[in-house]
């Protein structure tokens, strides 16, 4: 008889605690499949968004997942709370583990963050000569944490978006054009006027300069022997190496013409 009653007392218990449990529970069910599929519309609509303003994918990836997992820790912790979970202390641990990771990868993070600067602000983008931190190249790749450029003897430097971020930035792409300079000088008793006229043909007869406005060319310095000038070729930013090499070469005959010493 006492057994019976026990029984009889924890079916009662059981019962009480299914009737006050099933409707936080349900309520917990109810929340975590809206709350998904509000994330997925969300992150749907997000992803939309940054194609239609031509986002770089490796950004949109990067915002898209750290909604994701922001929003789905949220969703979690509300689903625990509803189930009775003191979620409180649940995200103190969070906060506590986000904070230990934070202070362990504190270079990793300002990489991180200068990664997605460079790539919401876009100061250069793939294919793009520039100069940062002292080393100049073409961009071939802008990661989340490290730009990828391609140097002069064709290595490859991996250097990282924090301090990239942090100074200065040199992009020799981003305008229409680029101005070379190329200098050269005459000696002091030569006729500089015909000479000038000459070296400024030679010039134009590259058809990647720019002819108008025409070419500058003006006076840098005297000495006792001769007279320092610095010709101003305007071209395509694509074309600037080539230019200046051919306007060296074309610089060369001149003084072979007409004996000049270098």
């Amino acid at each position: 008889m006492i057994g019976k009653e026990k029984f009889q007392f924890y079916v009662g218990q059981a019962i009480d605690w299914l009737i006050h449990f099933l409707p936080n529970f349900i309520s917990a069910i109810l929340i975590f499949v809206v709350g998904w599929w509000i994330i997925g519309k969300v992150d749907t609509s997000i992803k939309k968004a940054m194609a239609k303003k031509n986002y770089e994918v490796s950004l949109s990836s990067f915002l898209r997942t750290l909604f994701s997992l922001g929003s789905k820790t949220i969703l979690v912790i509300m689903v625990a709370g509803q189930v009775g979970f003191q979620t409180t202390s649940l995200a103190a641990m969070i906060g506590a583990v986000g904070l230990a990771i934070g202070l362990a990868l504190q270079g990793s993070l300002a990489n991180l963050a200068g990664g997605v600067l460079i790539l919401l602000f876009k100061p250069y983008k793939v294919g793009d000569d520039i100069t940062v931190n002292g080393y100049s190249g073409k961009v071939k790749e802008i990661q989340i944490f490290n730009t990828v450029l391609v140097l002069e003897d064709n290595t490859a430097a991996f250097l990282p978006n924090g301090s990239i971020s942090n100074g200065p930035i040199v992009n020799h792409s981003k305008q229409s054009f680029l101005i070379g300079k190329i200098k050269f000088v005459l000696p002091l008793e030569s006729d500089h006027e015909s000479a000038l006229a000459e070296i400024k043909n030679l010039f134009q007869q590259d058809n990647r300069i720019f002819k108008n406005p025409d070419i500058k060319i003006s006076i840098q310095r005297f000495t006792t022997m001769q007279v320092h000038y610095c010709a101003y070729l305007k071209c395509s930013p694509t074309d600037l190496d080539e230019v200046i090499e051919e306007a060296k070469i074309q610089l060369l005959k001149f003084y072979q013409m007409n004996g000049y010493s270098l």
